[in-house]
């Protein structure tokens, strides 16, 4: 045999070896160039950051100083007048010297220009000039034109001696009126502040460049250069995004671009960086990783010759041995390899011995449900010959005391394949493997399949002296056997019938016909019940039973309905105490009474606790929970569970619902405070009594009515006393007050003063804020 498993465990190691290097190589590259990625992006953002906090800065300085020129009272009547030059124009003097002083104690400041639209001139520091030879007309002219009361522009100013680059800043005067009267035009020395930035930042910042919100440059190292450089598709993400970086290659270079946009004013603050230059690093890491990878991956091979070669030995003494033993001579095939030759002779003896235990065992089966046949169909005459061959055949029976169970399966919800009879054997298979076990933890039986149509299950009752517990063992197996189904395959029901308790082995058939017999009553009880021909016939002591915890069930549901949780939980502690210990009432009724309290709650949530589009999962897993539970301990805890969960949904409901209600009163009462309301009116509003209202209101607001009614009241003569002439008595009227010495009694309890007192004051706060 050739060295097949060897040459195929050393390819599959090196394919894993390379896979591994290879996979560890990229990781360790793009951790490391995401690394530094991240320290470039999160210096620019902190530059950016840094920028945008100087110049916003110096900005608010600059609207600050507006808002306090355009509040001067020269400035104003440099606005409002008409000029006359000839006579009083000390106002226009005084504004004059105002902007000089503001330019000589600021660095940022180039000039200061007042624009009056009444005079069609501007001041400035050096004097009036005609609005025709402003060289910048245009620009204030569109201002004026605009709704806006400010706006930022970067333009070049001819001051005589050359040019300068500025920023402009142009504010509404005056601020309140609607209409400009005349604007202040406040130019920022761009240079200077550019300057400021690279100082305070310690580092050459000659990458740094401000954009207004259309992209126009407002202070850069070369105008000239950056304009042409981002199109309007990168204006657009940029604005999208408000913070970010992008590569974009600019002049032939990839650049990463790094932006920040300011909340303040929509300015764009951008750092431009090579690429190259950013990442220069990587490739050295790169480099170093395919170093590291390749020496592993040398290595690597070597110790998977090494370690192939010993991990090959053993299993060539282990196929030599095989062949030696049974025969078989080493395959010659190249497809074939070592382990391939044991598996196909260790399924060679194993198949000849499954053959032999098979045809064994199907005799053996045959043979005993030959006999379980016979006795289900009366044909057993001699006792003792039946129990010989129920010792001879290994039966799980007892020669006295039976019970007999048949089981009618329903298949209805299930949509079977083209191959029908292979999927209902798989399914009879499953509910035989089923009853077996739960034969199992009773006692001692038998499980026959498809006897006349139906499962049969043979039970010992030997163990039970009292008829009625035999029964009664029998029946909670039935109830056991049809949950398990239901649980285990989905859409598969069980209805069982239950026969009496005979004897001897000659009357199992007995037994039999009264089981087939409980099972036409299923039209009347429905699909999946467990019929007893005992329970057949109902004595009026079970009646009246029923119809006692039917009582209780039903004074559970209306206790969870108001509200008395202690008192529903005290019911269902009650009712499952008497249902464990009280033996005469019958399984079957329990269970009926345990599934009518499960329905009265699903009916409860329903009505009171699920919202209208809510799909009913909570009620689904309910009924799929309930028949998975064993006995009435774990029922009793579950329905606990169950009740206490709907009692604090029905309390929250409740709670959600008086929120509304004293949310809807409140508004009755702003709307109505002027007129004399009452509790007993707002009681009688809403149907409710006037104690419980009260306290209702008191829960939710936080206040009493009485106190709730009187700050509105008190609210509202306080701002008539503000704003109105109105005598204390015809407030006292139109708040709802009544009487002027209720109105006093109020001001004197939350104010300490008196009305007269209160306006005198509100007045004279007034009047110093204008001052």
């Amino acid at each position: 045999m050739k060295r097949t498993f060897f040459i195929r465990l050393l390819l599959r190691l090196t394919i894993a070896v390379v896979l591994i290097t290879m996979l560890v190589g990229a990781l360790m590259y793009r951790y490391t160039a995401s690394m530094l990625k991240e320290e470039v992006l999160g210096a620019n953002t902190e530059l950016l950051a840094q920028t945008r906090k100087i110049v916003e800065q110096a900005l608010g300085e600059v609207q600050q100083m507006a808002g306090s020129l355009a509040l001067n009272s020269d400035v104003e009547k440099a606005v409002w007048l008409t000029w006359n030059l000839d006579e009083d124009y000390h106002f226009l003097v005084n504004t004059s010297n105002l902007f000089s002083d503001r330019i000589n104690s600021s660095n940022y400041l180039h000039s200061i220009y007042l624009y009056s639209a009444v005079n069609q001139k501007l001041i400035s520091r050096s004097g009036i000039d005609d609005i025709s030879t402003f060289p910048y007309s245009e620009s204030l002219k569109s201002f004026l034109a605009s709704r806006g009361t400010s706006d930022w522009e970067a333009d070049r100013l001819n001051d005589g001696g050359g040019s300068d680059d500025v920023i402009s800043f142009y504010f509404s005067v005056p601020i309140q009126n609607a209409q400009k009267k005349g604007v202040l035009m406040i130019n920022l020395k761009e240079n200077v502040l550019y300057n400021a930035v690279v100082n305070t930042n310690q580092r050459k910042l000659g990458n740094v460049a401000i954009l207004n919100s259309d992209g126009e440059v407002l202070s850069y190292k070369d105008k000239k250069q950056l304009p042409t450089r981002f199109d309007e598709t990168d204006m657009v993400r940029i604005r999208k995004a408000k913070e970010g970086y992008f590569v974009k290659d600019l002049d032939g270079n990839q650049t990463l671009v790094s932006y920040m946009t300011s909340s303040l004013n929509g300015w764009i603050y951008v750092t431009l960086n090579p690429y190259n230059e950013v990442f220069k690093r990587s490739k050295e890491v790169l480099r170093l990783t395919l170093l590291v990878s390749f020496t592993g991956l040398a290595l690597g091979v070597l110790l998977m010759i090494a370690v192939s070669g010993m991990s090959y030995r053993p299993v060539r003494k282990m196929v030599q041995h095989i062949a030696s033993n049974i025969g078989r001579p080493l395959p010659g095939s190249p497809h074939g390899d070592e382990f391939g030759y044991i598996r196909d002779s260790i399924d060679h003896l194993h198949h000849q011995n499954e053959e032999f235990k098979a045809k064994f065992h199907e005799q053996e089966l045959i043979l005993q449900d030959h006999v379980l046949v016979n006795l289900l169909s009366g044909k057993a005459k001699e006792n003792d010959e039946m129990l010989r061959q129920i010792r001879y055949y290994r039966l799980n029976l007892e020669p006295e005391h039976f019970i007999v169970m048949v089981l009618r399966i329903h298949l209805d919800g299930i949509l079977l394949p083209e191959t029908e009879e292979h999927a209902l054997n798989l399914i009879r298979f499953q509910i035989r493997a089923i009853g077996e076990e739960a034969i199992g933890r009773f006692g001692k039986g038998a499980y026959i399949s498809q006897f006349h149509r139906h499962d049969v299950v043979i039970l010992n009752a030997r163990q039970e002296d009292d008829h009625e517990r035999a029964i009664g063992r029998a029946k909670e197996l039935a109830f056991h056997m049809t949950n398990a189904v239901t649980g285990q395959i989905p859409d598969v029901q069980l209805t069982i019938g239950v026969g009496g308790r005979f004897r001897r082995l000659s009357d199992i058939s007995l037994s039999y016909g009264e089981a087939v017999e409980a099972l036409l009553y299923e039209r009347i009880a429905g699909k999946g019940s467990v019929l007893s021909i005992h329970d057949m016939q109902v004595n009026r002591g079970n009646r009246n039973r029923f119809i006692v915890y039917r009582g209780l069930v039903d004074r559970l549901v209306g206790d969870l309905k108001t509200g008395s949780l202690t008192q529903a939980l005290q019911t269902k502690d009650l009712m499952i105490g008497e249902l464990k210990n009280d033996p005469q009432f019958g399984f079957s009724y329990k269970h009926m009474i345990l599934t009518h309290l499960l329905n009265g709650l699903v009916a409860v949530r329903v009505e009171f606790v699920k919202k209208e589009d809510e799909p009913d999962d909570v009620e689904n897993r309910w009924f799929a929970e309930f028949p998975k539970l064993h006995n009435l301990d774990e029922i009793g805890e579950w329905l606990g569970r169950i009740i206490t969960q709907m009692g604090d949904e029905l309390r929250d409901k409740r709670e959600n619902k008086n929120i509304e209600m004293i949310g809807k009163l409140a508004s009755y009462i702003r709307a109505h405070y002027r007129e004399p309301i009452g509790l007993q009116t707002l009681a009688d509003l809403v149907f409710m009594n006037g104690n419980y209202l009260s306290k209702v209101f008191k829960e939710v607001t936080g206040k009493t009515f009485i106190d709730f009614l009187t700050e509105i009241r008190f609210e509202e003569a306080c701002r008539l006393l503000k704003e109105t002439d109105l005598s204390v008595s015809e407030i006292a009227e139109q708040t709802g007050f009544g009487q002027k010495q209720n109105v006093i009694r109020t001001f004197k309890k939350y104010t300490g003063l008196t009305p007269t007192e209160y306006r005198n004051r509100t007045v004279m706060d007034r009047l110093k804020g204008e001052n």
